[in-house]
């Protein structure tokens, strides 16, 4: 056993070291919503450097590294954080997005539900939306189908939800039903490049040729460098 005083010093130090810790985690997930990858990766270094164990501080270098494209990296740090806090329902989400971008799609949908399995979850319609969009991935749009209408039980007016419904309806050319989600989607969330690209592919479908016109035109001025843009002729 140590000694009392060099308990006592080894505690102040720990929990300096756990103070700051904390503090550069917040700044560097501060930079990483704002899109300051650089600052991010500063502070979220020295956080590590000052509290390796940390949950947070590993959770975020994970997103970060997967931002940056080292999928090899962003695996190490998201695995620690999860033996470190394993029932962290966003930690499990960001996790099961990782291991979907990465194709490891049955153990993406299984982190996805370990996250759902959370009472205090409290968005739960992220996970439901993004274990639909890995579902999807392998073919079963029935399966996407229950999980994005999951997501709107949750939250009725959920954009990415409704996004993805709409996508699916016009993808198994049920272009009304995928209108109609589309009106929904514009109820809920500003137009995305995305979103009116697939507002001129349903309208054109439709007939509808001055609706999708409007789409176009929207679309062009409001995102004229978007890859969306360069695929309307």
């Amino acid at each position: 056993m140590g000694s009392i005083t060099g308990g006592c010093s080894n505690t102040s130090s720990s929990s300096e070291s756990d103070k700051a810790g904390s503090y550069y985690t917040q700044l560097g997930v501060g930079y990483l919503q704002k899109g300051r990858l650089d600052l991010a990766s500063m502070n979220l270094k020295k956080a590590l450097a000052q509290e390796p164990n940390s949950a947070p501080a590993n959770h975020y270098y994970a997103l970060l590294q997967e931002r940056l494209g080292d999928d090899d990296k962003a695996g190490k740090h998201f695995r620690k954080a999860l033996g470190i806090t394993p029932k962290d329902p966003n930690l499990l989400n960001n996790y099961g997005s990782y291991l979907c971008h990465t194709g490891k799609y049955a153990e993406a949908e299984s982190a996805f539900l370990k996250s759902l399995s959370d009472p205090l979850y409290k968005t739960p319609e992220f996970a439901y939306t993004n274990a639909g969009i890995c579902v999807k991935k392998t073919g079963n749009a029935t399966q996407a189908e229950t999980y994005f209408r999951q997501a709107l039980e949750k939250n009725n007016r959920f954009p990415a939800a409704l996004y993805q419904l709409a996508r699916l309806h016009y993808e198994k050319g049920e272009s009304a039903k995928a209108e109609a989600f589309l009106y929904r989607y514009n109820d809920s969330a500003p137009a995305t490049p995305d979103s009116l690209l697939l507002c001129y592919q349903v309208q054109t479908r439709l007939n509808e040729a001055d609706k999708a016109d409007a789409c176009a035109i929207e679309l062009r001025e409001k995102f004229p460098d978007s890859k969306a843009a360069s695929q309307i002729n």
